[in-house]
């Protein structure tokens, strides 16, 4: 059993490990470290959270309709006027494609968040999906786009950073039909406001449909004795 695995089932079991582990103890066959801790003292975001009111529409930070542009516009009309129209399968979600980010966020459906000396780790009871997100890594040049992208985690102070980018453009930012291209970068930031809640801020870049970057904001709560339930796209899934 790898090292990830054991650390993190013992942290979902409630089992501490015999100490901090550190960062030179794994590593690469050149000889860098394998992961770097967050600094001492940073706050641990471990544990279920959900929304507690569905965003179906992304707005920006000020209340705003995003800033698409002429392209944005044309494929964000036709999105919704299919869906208008009651055409469902316009959704990608309908035949069973992976939610994306940050779409996955919205998605009326609980999340664990499990933060580790290596990767903070999100698990997605929506469908089964979780994103395993490394320290300090450095985003890849060329990536090959999936749906998720690549991430790294940081901290900025008592922040939580997640920067992504390397998407492909088969997935919606929110339920509405709000497009991105390949080139869409995402920075999400969560930031504990209190022992049950994140106040958490997701900024996107992407030159193929919008003007100018911009940012949207949620708030996470904290779902104490709540259990991940088994929630599978049965459409197309196959295991």
């Amino acid at each position: 059993m790898t090292l990830w695995a054991i650390g993190g089932l013992t942290a979902l079991a409630g089992v501490a490990l015999p100490g901090p582990l550190p960062a030179a103890a794994a590593a690469r066959d050149g000889g860098a470290p394998l992961f770097e801790q967050p600094p001492t003292g940073t706050p641990n975001l471990t544990g279920k959270w959900a929304m507690l009111e569905a965003i179906t529409h992304l707005l920006t930070a000020d209340g705003k309709e995003p800033p698409l542009n002429a392209a944005g516009k044309a494929e964000y009309a036709r999105r919704q006027a299919a869906l208008q129209a009651g055409n469902r399968k316009i959704d990608p979600t309908s035949d069973c494609i992976m939610q994306g980010t940050p779409r996955l966020l919205y998605a009326p459906h609980p999340f664990l968040i499990l933060q580790t000396t290596r990767s903070v780790n999100f698990i997605h009871e929506v469908n089964h999906t979780f994103r395993i997100i490394y320290w300090d890594e450095t985003l890849p040049d060329d990536p090959d786009p999936n749906y998720l992208g690549y991430s790294i985690a940081r901290f900025e102070g008592s922040t939580l950073v997640i920067d992504t980018s390397g998407f492909n453009d088969k997935t919606w930012l929110d339920y509405s039909g709000l497009p991105h291209g390949e080139k869409l970068k995402l920075q999400e930031r969560y930031t504990l406001s209190g022992p049950n809640t994140i106040n958490g801020a997701a900024t996107l870049t992407d030159p193929d449909y919008y003007t100018a970057p911009w940012t949207t904001r949620f708030t996470l709560n904290r779902q104490p004795g709540m259990s991940l339930g088994e929630n599978v796209c049965m459409d197309t899934h196959q295991m």
